[in-house]
């Protein structure tokens, strides 16, 4: 899709740096550019080469700096496209901007280079949107999966996908057509026994989202204890920061007090909730309400004891709040003389962890444990979905082929079959952006940032 306009933005985040980013893509990005980087020898006379020279705004010389040219349609946006390399201040660069606009160029709307290189051809849909996940990707397993998506690994299985479905509905229509062509019995289990591939890839595949928006997003861990036990000054410990108010006041921390860390690669979010106890106090009792959800929501809850203490009833009020089978047992305090009786948890739960919050004694088994213990992956191949739309596409793609198979199974006309199978081609095709909406490509790119 050729554009008639050159856009301009700074692609890097705004502030001071060493170095900021000014991009041009469009016909007259070349022209543009070159009036406003003057070297020798000119720029774009050695395509996808650096040039050292001067940069100009408002009829002076503002800085010095490097710029590059990308001839259409090998660049980034399919486009011709510069990009100026100058030092990191904000004046620089927005009178870069501004100087650009003045030539003639316009403002690019937030995402509109990858739009345009998917409207270029550049990338499919899923790709496009990998970018904008690469970019806020927070942990190792993040960045890894959203390097895969754009470089296209989940765009190949559903390619793979859609050339399944393809040949089925071939297969059929060849025999509508043609009624002296029509398929065999063998040829027709052939075709189920290959939806039944496309209905399984694609139900592992959508199975994938909720585990890796969980990634993205962070691995909830709740602190669930007694007042005084410790957890306020764990938190804390395990964030590097003091995140929570530590006194030895009992029912010091009434709501929930979230800090995000990563740990082997992962995003953590730690919450600490409200001391749980007996107690008449209406906003202990929200509070403890609250500390209850959380420990149901987390993917993991540390149940903290205070091992310098006997055991008292609270601490039972927090064994009777406890999921076990997401629970690790943390007796902190490690550090005082040990008061507390263990023996009521022999059957609780097989992760137990002794630590001192105060000193971080413990505080690498800890972390050890934890890691051992968060939810496995259910990526397939290494990748995991990250949109809602995403998941929606294959669950309609599941559910025709499956109707599809069910319809081939009891007899019924082809005609039937072939319908199912054109709505399962027809949301392979929406996933990968094929024939999209307006309004969802709008809604896709408005997440990005401008400049990229």
């Amino acid at each position: 899709m050729i554009q008639t306009d050159t856009i301009v933005a700074i692609s890097t985040p705004k502030g001071e740096g060493g170095i900021g980013i000014v991009r041009l893509s469009g016909p007259k990005a070349l022209p543009i550019s070159q009036q406003m980087f003057r070297s020798q020898p000119p720029l774009g006379q050695r395509v996808r080469h650096v040039e050292y020279g001067q940069i100009w705004a408002g009829g002076q010389s503002i800085d010095t700096g490097v710029a590059w040219f990308f001839i259409a349609p090998h660049s980034y946006t399919g486009e011709d496209t510069v990009e100026i390399s100058c030092h990191g201040s904000m004046l620089i660069l927005e009178s870069v901007v501004g100087e650009a606009l003045r030539l003639g160029a316009t403002s690019a709307e937030p995402g509109e280079f990858t739009r345009r290189a998917y409207l270029n051809g550049r990338l499919d849909l899923i790709e496009a949107e990998a970018v904008i996940d690469l970019i806020r990707a927070s942990s190792k397993a993040s960045l890894e999966n959203a390097y895969g998506q754009a470089g296209g690994r989940l765009s190949e299985m559903v390619r793979a996908l859609k050339k399944q479905v393809v040949r089925a509905l071939s297969l059929l229509e060849i025999g509508l057509d043609f009624s002296e062509e029509d398929i065999d019995d063998f040829g027709r289990q052939a075709i189920q026994d290959s939806l039944r591939e496309v209905v399984d890839l694609s139900s592992r595949l959508a199975e994938t989202f909720e585990g890796t928006k969980r990634r993205q997003e962070g691995y909830l861990i709740a602190l669930l204890g007694r007042p005084n036990v410790g957890k306020s000054t764990l938190l804390n410990t395990l964030l590097g920061e003091d995140r929570a108010i530590v006194t030895p006041i009992p029912g010091t921390t009434r709501d929930l007090v979230e800090g995000r860390t990563i740990w082997s690669g992962d995003t953590v979010r730690l919450v600490d909730t409200a001391g749980v106890r007996q107690t008449d106090d209406p906003i202990e009792i929200e509070g403890i309400k609250r500390a209850a959800r959380i420990a149901q929501e987390a993917d993991i809850v540390f149940a903290i004891f205070d091992s310098s203490a006997p055991w008292c009833d609270d601490d039972q009020v927090v064994l009777d709040l406890l999921p076990f089978e997401k629970s690790i047992f943390i007796f902190n305090k490690l550090d005082l003389a040990p008061l507390f009786d263990r023996t009521k948890f022999e059957k609780q739960s097989s992760s137990v962890v002794e630590i001192s919050a105060l000193t971080e004694l413990g505080i690498d088994d800890l972390k050890r444990e934890t890691s051992r213990r968060r939810p496995l992956s259910k990526d397939v191949d290494g990748i995991g979905i990250s949109r809602q739309r995403h998941q929606d596409c294959l669950f309609r793609v599941v559910k025709s082929a499956t109707a599809a198979i069910e319809l081939l199974v009891s007899g019924q006309p082809d005609e039937c079959v072939v319908f199912e199978l054109r709505e399962a081609l027809s949301s392979l095709g929406e996933m990968l952006g094929e024939n999209t909406d307006e309004d969802v490509l709008d809604s896709i790119f408005s997440e990005f940032c401008i400049g990229k």
